[in-house]
């Protein structure tokens, strides 16, 4: 079952695997790409025995990164999703750190991959990195040249990460990407929890599109949550240490889980 199936469902967790420095990134590795790889695995499997829904990649380690992402990058998340696809039987997505709608997409087709994150769908985002427009129209109209309908698209709307720019409603931005953008579900994320439910319900009354919680989740977080959303992305929280590349914790995990499934 595809991960906007199973959106439909509600109650979808998905989890995240942080992916360590490849040998090309600006952060020294710490072991060889081989070890990168068992590690992933792990992770993957850990995720599945917990009782995850899905998983989503994401390349952390690849920082700094510029816009596009580069061959390299695209060549080396390849391999690591194509070996996580064999290793586990969950759906799987992509999310780049570069704010790029193609290469998340030409991932995703070349692995069997079922969605994609794009953390810039629409309008104009402040962040850290400078200013980002949304990528939309690369991305719906690069999905169609590769005939990879299939694979959705998960937008984010003002990620947390960053700030519009000037006085743009959250609520149009959402309209505008369901009926304009061709997104496929919304990923919702405030500061707080408190900011997050306002979000869900503020949106929730304007389109049609599964909602997501994007980040800051844990049991607690999950439980207040999960009647306003249709599913979670998951990283940190099941995280063995507060570090991006530490081991997944099956317990960790296997509650946090519980606590979505839950009535």
């Amino acid at each position: 079952m595809s991960t906007l199936a199973l959106l439909g469902k509600g109650r979808c967790s998905i989890g995240v695997i942080h992916i360590p420095p490849f040998p090309t990134s600006f952060r020294r590795p710490k072991g060889s790409f081989e070890e990168l790889l068992d590690y992933c695995e792990r992770c993957a499997r850990r995720l599945e025995e917990a009782g995850f829904d899905a998983l989503l990649l994401q390349n952390v380690g690849d920082e700094p990164t510029h816009l596009a992402a580069p061959p390299e990058t695209v060549a080396y998340m390849t391999l690591v999703g194509d070996r996580v696809r064999k290793a586990v039987s969950l759906p799987l997505g992509i999310s780049l750190l570069n704010h790029d709608g193609k290469s998340p997409l030409a991932i995703a087709k070349a692995i069997g991959a079922d969605f994609v994150r794009l953390k810039t769908y629409v309008g104009v985002m402040v962040k850290m990195t400078g200013l980002l427009n949304g990528c939309y129209y690369e991305a719906v109209k690069y999905r169609r040249e590769i005939q990879a309908e299939n694979i959705a698209l998960f937008a984010d709307i003002f990620d947390r990460e960053g700030q519009p720019l000037g006085a743009v409603d959250l609520v149009e931005m959402a309209h505008f990407a369901e009926y304009s953008c061709m997104a496929d579900a919304l990923i919702l994320t405030g500061r707080s929890k408190e900011e997050t439910s306002q979000m869900l319900q503020a949106v929730a009354e304007k389109v049609s599109l599964p909602l997501i919680v994007g980040g800051g989740v844990n049991a607690g977080s999950a439980g207040i949550l999960k009647s306003l959303c249709k599913g979670f992305i998951i990283g940190a929280a099941v995280k063995e240490q507060a570090d991006d590349f530490s081991e997944i914790s099956t317990e960790k995990a296997t509650r946090l889980v519980a606590s979505i499934k839950l009535p």
